[in-house]
């Protein structure tokens, strides 16, 4: 199997793909432009600009992976300007335990974007997602940005240019309406694989248009990440390069201007861009490497937020757990077992487990009237809720997760061959 097969043209969509894809809109003062560098081979794009006309403002969250990408490392430096000319996102290579090779082709790539878009070079941001360890194709990526144009403007195409295993471009727009004007957000994501995030998520890149202060993105975009992209999970692998990043034009400037996290403004605005995150977050889960199911698990009854967090987590990277969702096969002595190994002291006399309304386990023990076959039938739905009750306080936490089928190992099996 070639390396290519991650282009899309031998990966069928995945069974939990949303049936349409919206029209994505352009926030005020941000420019899209795709290009085709042969980072895989050339029919597919794989490199792409988000080019602010005018100075933006930029917030970060990054991987906790020790050994990330030093697309990240350029971030972490540049972020201290709180300021954003434009982002350069490539698949086909991660640029990660590249050594000195993959931090020079930034140095040179930026020279490049700042003579094409005349933007400073403290001002650019890169992401990068693909293959790990192999040397950064810096020379395919000048030689395209020096002599060719983009060959799209189009928001979707840019969703398209990331996606590496993923079988569908995950992008969504939305407009609200804050005091009198319309302000338009955009958000894109790619991640289909090694999906287990901790303070970010594979990519993420969520753009609007009015005007807030960068501490308020900032302070704002770590509290949306921890209710949306880090209650998600495929494998249990957390990536090198996972970092979500989300940025203003301002260029929808309010009379009264916000100046505080605690304007009713924000408020508003933080109820919109959740619903944003969680969906994104969700298409990666969908679009999990071969999956076949999407599964909420929600533990409450907590005695704690760390227990409760601990015990979903747990639950949601068992391969022995998501391989039964896979074969509907209503094993719940495998939740059992993922609760058990998380070492949290449990009164198992007042756990109940449910599998959606179907109450399998009752303070304790198993409930023998329901029939294996009924269970059966309600794990072939796609979408499947596991809901865990501790009994020991009011601690709550929900995760969303996939199941392993056999199409996972085949894709992980050939990924670089």
């Amino acid at each position: 199997m070639r390396k290519d097969l991650i282009t899309q043209q031998k990966l069928k969509i995945s069974p939990l793909a949303p049936k349409i894809i919206k029209k994505l809109l352009s926030p005020i003062g941000i420019d899209v432009h795709v290009y085709c560098a042969r980072l895989y081979n050339n029919k597919r794009n794989d490199l792409v600009i988000f080019h602010f006309n005018r100075s933006g403002s930029i917030s970060e969250v990054f991987t906790q992976s020790s050994l990330r990408s030093c697309t990240l490392d350029w971030n972490r430096k540049n972020l201290a300007t709180k300021t954003v000319d434009a982002i350069i996102v490539n698949s086909g290579n991660a640029n990660t335990f590249t050594g000195q090779q993959g931090m020079n082709s930034l140095y040179k790539i930026s020279e490049s974007i700042c003579k094409k878009f005349k933007v400073s070079k403290k001002n650019l941001f890169f992401a990068s997602t693909g293959v790990i360890g192999e040397r950064f194709p810096v020379e395919k990526i000048l030689n395209t940005l020096n002599k060719k144009e983009a060959v799209s403007k189009k928001w979707i195409d840019g969703a398209k240019s990331i996606m590496t295993t993923d079988t569908f471009p995950k992008g969504i727009s939305r407009k609200i309406k804050i005091d009198n004007q319309y302000v338009t957000i955009t958000g894109i994501a790619k991640g289909s694989g090694m999906i287990e995030p901790n303070m970010a998520t594979m990519l993420g890149f969520i753009f609007m248009d009015l005007e807030v202060p960068q501490k308020i993105l900032q302070t704002l975009l770590k509290k949306l990440v921890s209710d949306s992209f880090n209650k998600i999970s495929v494998d249990g692998d957390e990536s090198t390069n996972d970092t979500v990043i989300m940025c203003s034009s301002n260029r929808i400037k309010l009379k009264k201007p916000i100046k505080s996290f605690k304007d009713k403004r924000i408020n508003l605005l933080e109820k919109k861009l959740i619903k944003i995150f969680k969906f994104l977050s969700e298409q990666i889960v969908r679009d999990g490497e071969g999956a076949t199911k999407l599964i909420n698990i929600i533990v409450n009854g907590g005695k704690n937020d760390n227990q409760v967090k601990k015990i979903a987590k747990s639950i949601a990277n068992s391969a022995l757990f998501k391989t039964a969702m896979y074969g509907n096969d209503p094993n719940w002595g495998r939740i059992i077992m993922a609760i058990g190994k998380t070492y949290e002291k449990i009164k198992p006399q007042k756990v109940n487990i449910y599998f959606g309304k179907i109450l399998v386990v009752k303070n304790g023990s198993e409930q023998v009237s329901v029939s294996n076959g009924a269970l059966r039938k309600y794990l072939k739905k796609e979408n499947i809720l596991i809901k865990i009750s501790l009994g020991l306080g009011k601690a709550k936490y929900d995760m969303q997760t996939c199941d392993f089928s056999h199409r996972y190992v085949d894709i992980n099996a050939s990924y670089k061959s």
